[in-house]
């Protein structure tokens, strides 16, 4: 059975749904969600290639209301929309949908900058992230990246995230209280602003740009103009993300299948923001689990950086197959030392763990990326694929359970070789994943990341107004009162 008409039904949802609706989880993850978005706004700015980031204000003009969190200077609605998504993103410490899918903070800036530009609520603002992340959830759900064949597995050659222009069109769109008709003209013309899907070719080929695999601050932006389009009477395609056989949007994207019926069904019922990864380490998310292990395996048996002789990781098949993430790994070899490229190298962040270094910017900062020790170390780390990882995801493959969920299909292994003996770890899980109760990050421990991140540039008595506010989003009758916090 085909659904045609998944962007009519999809609008209907947003427009009717208020922040009542919301049931009281959902709206708690949103705000762990929102604190989370905006610590990674501050770390990257706390970087070199954050702070240039933050200049293209001057591109956007100085003229508007739109609120550059890190600096409290002003902007247009729009560029702030772009500035401070692109931040949130830079550092790679920002959210993940099923360990692949960067949503990121793409939903709350195209809402928070829509709400600065027409006074909105804090529960105005609660809801339409959440709207603009059921969006981005329920695409990346639908689709598939890899499918079983009778040869064996075929890969898509092509993919990218730029489904989040639609979802950040959804949340501005529902700041703006657009009708049913409005939000379907804001997703249409969001649509065909995305991006080329360039995930692949970021892959496997380097070196990489401060963009990197895609831009997540153009998702923002275009989300907020494509709503303020809509609102002014611009018309956009009212069928983009609808069933048309070979012409489907999903098509563009290189995708392999997709499930319309997922896309709509059940919608209210479950909440994809309650899917999302909080990541505790600032770097690609393929590498988490390694880096908790070695640093349970340390603690554990009482070694020291130096007791270390020799380090075999076993990660996804994605990370293994990949030129970049090959190149970057031999991080003793690789030029340039910089931020963009030490996220995907495993040899690098697990320097970084060994040491100790202070999680957070810190591990991006020039004179950590050139460290004489953290560089030496690095030599000791050799990373393979995990065969047990790809076994995992043929056998969900053969579940028929949602095609989007195959990047959550993990096996990581860690073998540390040392003076104190040879000590092995494996884990079926990556920190942090909120729909895994027992490895998820509480609020103390998210609390104490946005602190990690954000201390570079906040002080103690602001950073605790933004934890209080945060908390408490729901009781601001206007959101600019929340965004004078960082001015």
């Amino acid at each position: 059975m085909k659904v045609v008409d998944v962007t009519k039904k999809f609008s209907e949802f947003v427009q009717k749904t208020q922040f009542s609706d919301l049931p009281k989880e959902v709206v708690e993850q949103t705000k762990d969600y929102i604190l989370d978005s905006i610590g990674c706004t501050m770390g990257s700015y706390a970087v070199p290639e954050g702070v240039l980031i933050a200049k293209l204000a001057k591109e956007f003009g100085p003229l508007g209301g739109g609120t550059i969190l890190p600096n409290g200077q002003k902007t247009s609605y729009p560029g702030a929309a772009y500035i401070n998504s692109k931040l949130g993103n830079f550092i790679d410490a920002d959210e993940t949908l099923y360990n692949y899918y960067h949503v990121g903070c793409v939903p709350l800036y195209s809402a928070l900058h829509a709400g600065e530009k027409v006074g909105a609520t804090g529960k105005d603002i609660l809801t339409a992230t959440v709207l603009g992340y059921e969006f981005a959830y329920r695409f990346c759900q639908s689709y598939a990246l890899l499918t079983l064949t009778e040869s064996g597995t075929e890969i898509a050659k092509s993919s990218g995230f730029g489904f989040n222009c639609i979802a950040a069109a959804v949340a501005a769109a529902k700041i703006l209280n657009l009708d049913t008709q409005g939000i379907q003209n804001a997703m249409g013309i969001a649509g065909y602003y995305t991006p080329l899907p360039l995930i692949s070719k970021w892959l496997y080929t380097k070196p990489l740009g401060i963009q990197k695999y895609q831009d997540m601050g153009w998702f923002a932006f275009v989300g907020l103009i494509s709503a303020l389009f809509s609102q002014d009477g611009y018309s956009g395609d009212p069928c983009i993300v609808d069933d048309i056989g070979e012409y489907s949007f999903w098509k563009a994207f290189g995708m392999l299948e997709f499930d319309f019926e997922e896309m709509v069904k059940g919608l209210g019922e479950k909440w994809g923001i309650m899917e999302m990864g909080i990541k505790p380490y600032p770097c690609c998310r393929w590498f988490h689990t390694p880096i908790y292990l070695l640093k349970k395996i340390m603690k554990e048996k009482g070694l020291s950086p130096d007791d270390i002789k020799s380090i075999t990781v076993k990660v996804h098949p994605a990370v293994a197959k990949s030129e970049l993430f090959i190149s970057v790994g031999q991080w003793h070899l690789w030029e340039p030392k910089d931020a963009v490229h030490s996220q995907y190298s495993s040899s690098y962040c697990l320097a970084c763990a060994a040491y100790d270094i202070p999680v957070g910017p810190q591990w991006q900062l020039p004179e950590n990326l050139t460290s004489p020790k953290l560089v030496e170390f690095s030599k000791k780390v050799t990373t393979v694929k995990d065969e047990k990882c790809e076994e995992k995801m043929i056998n969900y493959l053969k579940s028929g359970q949602p095609k989007g969920k195959l990047m959550a299909q993990v096996h990581y292994t860690l073998e540390v070789s040392s003076n104190k003996g040879q000590f092995t770890e494996s884990a079926e899980y990556i920190y942090g994943d909120t729909y895994d109760p027992e490895h998820s990050l509480n609020r103390d421990e998210i609390i104490k990341k946005f602190i990690h991140n954000a201390s570079a540039v906040l002080d103690k008595k602001v950073m605790k107004k933004v934890i209080d506010s945060v908390y408490n989003l729901e009781q601001f009758n206007d959101i600019n009162k929340f965004t004078e916090i960082f001015i």
